[in-house]
C-alpha cells in the first residue's frame, strides 16, 4: 500500500565533521564531568557516569560528588555476570557498575528529546557499553541518548522476602538512573519532560515494568519494547525464595531458610556465585523480577503481579501507562538454540520421555494435571522425536509461542484496553546483512530471529556488521520511527506521508512496510488458554 513511500533515505555513512572542541565539560549535581567528541565529530560521549552506588541486593544509594572534573571515558563497565558466548555480553565480577552513558549531538543548542536504552540479556547478562550499542544512527536524528547499566541475576533480583534482600534491585537501579536523568539531563541539552525509555528483550520488559510501579510516575513519558513482553518465563518469578534455594544447591547448601541463604549469597565471592548460576537451565533468566514485601527503609518497586495490575487498569494505584511501541520478530525462538546446555538437556530428556522438560516457569500446573499438560504440548510440538532436527524445530516453535507470540498478543490487548493509549505494534520482517540473530544461528529459514532488528538501530562496534543500500533504508526507517515517537508521541506525526495506525493494526517492517495480520493468531490463542488456566501471576481465588 506504499506506506511511508515519501520517507527520504538518510545517509548512514557519515563524514567526519571539522570541530573546534574535542572535549566538553558539563555540570551535574555530583560535580563536573568531561566528555569527548566522537571520532565522527557528530556527537559528544560521556561514558561511565555513576548514577548510584550499589547496596547489595537492595536499592542503590545516591552517587558521591566528584572532586575536580570526572573524566567520563570508561567504555567497558559491566555488572556481574557469568561467561557466555553472547557477543553482547562479557564476564564480570565488578559490583560497582551502576553507570550510564550520555550521547549528545555536537551541534545541540536547544532542549532535545531524551531516549534511554535498557540492554537485553534475560536479566542475567549484558551491558550498556557503546562497544555493544553504538549510538550514531539515533543521535543523528537530533536526540539525546542515554544507555544504562543495571544489576543482573542474583545481584539484581535476589528476593528472600527479608529486609536485606527484598527483590528487584535491578529495576530500582533503572529507577535511580531515571531520577538522575531528571536532575541532570537538561545540562546535556536534554528535555527531562520528554523521556522515552526503550529496550530489547529483558530491557523491553524492564521498560514495561516502569508502567506498573507507582514509584516511577513522572520519570518517563513513552516506552518502546523490542521483543519484550510480560507473562513469559523470562519476565517474572512467583517464588524468589525457591529460586535462591535451587541455585544454592550448586553452592553446596541445601536450605530454604532466608537468613542462611542471605549469608551464603553475601559471603560467597562473585565469581563463584556467577559460576553456579551459569550451570543452571536457562541460566540467563534464573533470577527475575518478583513481587516485593513492604519494608520500612526500602522503597518498593513492584507490589502486585503484572497481570493483576494490568487487568485492574487505571483502578490500580500502580498502573502508570504511557504510549508504547512494541514488536516482535517472526521466529523469535530460533536463538534459543544458542543456549547449548539447556537445549541439549531438553532434547535428551524428551528423547527419554521425560516430558517435565516442557514445563514453563510462568505456569503453575497442579500435580494431577501435569501429565495431561505435557501430553498436549508433546502432541502439538513433538509428534516426531526420532530426529534431532525435528526436536530442535519443536523447541524453537514452542519457545517462540510461549515466550513471545502468545504473551505479546495478550499484553497488547490488555495494555490497550486498560490504558486507552496508543499501542503501535510491529512485526520485523526484513532480512539483511545486519540480522544478528540469523547470523548467530546460521539459519537458512526465511524468518527473522530474536535481536534481528537491533542493529538497524545501533552500531555493533565489537563485531562490525556490513551494510548495503537496503540495510541503510531500514536503518533510516527504524531510527526515524523511533525518534519521531520520542519527539512527538507518534512514529508518523505527519499522516500525509503515511500513517502507522495503533493496535489492533500490525505493521510489518520491511522494505515496503504494510499492515499484516497478527503473527500466528491460532498459536497465540493456544498459549492464552493455558495462561488463563495456569498463569503463575494470576491471583487464583
Amino acid at each position: 500500500m506504499g506506506l511511508f513511500s515519501q520517507i527520504i533515505v538518510l545517509g548512514v555513512i557519515f563524514n567526519a565533521a571539522v570541530c573546534e572542541y574535542n572535549t566538553k565539560v558539563i555540570d551535574t549535581k555530583q560535580g563536573k564531568v568531561e566528555g569527548n567528541l566522537a571520532s565522527s565529530g557528530l556527537y559528544y560521549e560521556f561514558l561511565g557516569i555513576r548514577y548510584g552506588v550499589p547496596i547489595k541486593f537492595r536499592a542503590p544509594s545516591y552517587p558521591p560528588s566528584y572532586p575536580g572534573i570526572y573524566k567520563a571515558d570508561n567504555r567497558a563497565v559491566l555488572c556481574p555476570q557469568f561467561p557466555t558466548n553472547d557477543p553482547l555480553a562479557a564476564p564480570s565480577d565488578n559490583e560497582d557498575c551502576l553507570v550510564l552513558n550520555v550521547f549528545t549531538p555536537y551541534s545541540a543548542n536547544s532542549s532535545l528529546p531524551v531516549m534511554v536504552y535498557l540492554h537485553g540479556g534475560d536479566f542475567g547478562t549484558g551491558s550498556s557499553s557503546p562497544v555493544f550499542y553504538g549510538p550514531q544512527y539515533l543521535v543523528s536524528h537530533n536526540i539525546v541518548l542515554v544507555t544504562v547499566n543495571y544489576r543482573l541475576n542474583a545481584y539484581g533480583f535476589l528476593n528472600l522476602g527479608v529486609n536485606e534482600a527484598p527483590g528487584n534491585a535491578g529495576l530500582k537501579d533503572i529507577r535511580a538512573a531515571l531520577r538522575w536523568i531528571q536532575d541532570n539531563i537538561e545540562n546535556f541539552n536534554g528535555d527531562p519532560d520528554n523521556v522515552t525509555v526503550f529496550g530489547q528483550g529483558s530491557g523491553g520488559i524492564a521498560a514495561i515494568y516502569l508502567t506498573l510501579s507507582e514509584s516511577t510516575k513522572g520519570l518517563f513519558h513513552r516506552i518502546i519494547s523490542q521483543s519484550g513482553s510480560l507473562f513469559t518465563p523470562q519476565s517474572f518469578d512467583t517464588n524468589g525464595l525457591a529460586t535462591a534455594s535451587q541455585v544454592a544447591k550448586s553452592l553446596g547448601m541445601i536450605s530454604s531458610d532466608p537468613s542462611e541463604l542471605l549469608q551464603l549469597y553475601t559471603e560467597t565471592d562473585v565469581d563463584t556465585v556467577e559460576e553456579a548460576i551459569g550451570k543452571q537451565m536457562n541460566a540467563k533468566s534464573v533470577f527475575l523480577p518478583t513481587v516485593e514485601d513492604f519494608f520500612e527503609d526500602e522503597e518498593p518497586f513492584m507490589i502486585d503481579t503484572p497481570y493483576n495490575i494490568l487487568a485492574s487498569g487505571k483502578k490500580h494505584s500502580c498502573f502508570n501507562p504511557v504510549p508504547i511501541i512494541i514488536g516482535i520478530n517472526t521466529v523469535e525462538g530460533l536463538t534459543s538454540t544458542l543456549d547449548y546446555y539447556t537445549i541439549t538437556s531438553q532434547m535428551d530428556r524428551i528423547k527419554n520421555e521425560d516430558f517435565s522438560a516442557l514445563d514453563q516457569k510462568s505456569f503453575i500446573v497442579p500435580q494431577h494435571e501435569r501429565d495431561e499438560f505435557r501430553t498436549i504440548l508433546t502432541d502439538t510440538y513433538f509428534t516426531n522425536t526420532s530426529s534431532e532436527e525435528a526436536l530442535i524445530g519443536g523447541l524453537i516453535n514452542m519457545n517462540s509461542d510461549f515466550s513471545f507470540v502468545g504473551p505479546m498478543n495478550l499484553f497488547s490487548e490488555l495494555y490497550s484496553n486498560s490504558s486507552n493509549l496508543p499501542v503501535y505494534e510491529y512485526i520485523f520482517n526484513y532480512i539483511g546483512n545486519r540480522n544478528l540473530g540469523r547470523l548467530l544461528t546460521n539459519t537458512s529459514l526465511p524468518a527473522t530471529a530474536n535481536r534481528d532488528e537491533l542493529f538497524y538501530i545501533f552500531e555493533l562496534e565489537r563485531l562490525p556488521l556490513p551494510m548495503d543500500e537496503d540495510d541503510a533504508r531500514i536503518i533510516t526507517f527504524m531510527t526515524m520511527m523511533w525518534t519521531n515517537f520520542a519527539k512527538y508521541g507518534s512514529p508518523t506525526p505527519d499522516p500525509g506521508n503515511g500513517e502507522w495506525l495503533p493496535f489492533p493494526h500490525h505493521l510489518a517492517i520491511t522494505l515496503e512496510p504494510q499492515y499484516v495480520e497478527s503473527l500466528t493468531p491460532d498459536r497465540a490463542h493456544f498459549w492464552r488458554a493455558f495462561y488463563y488456566k495456569y498463569g503463575a501471576d494470576i491471583l487464583k481465588i
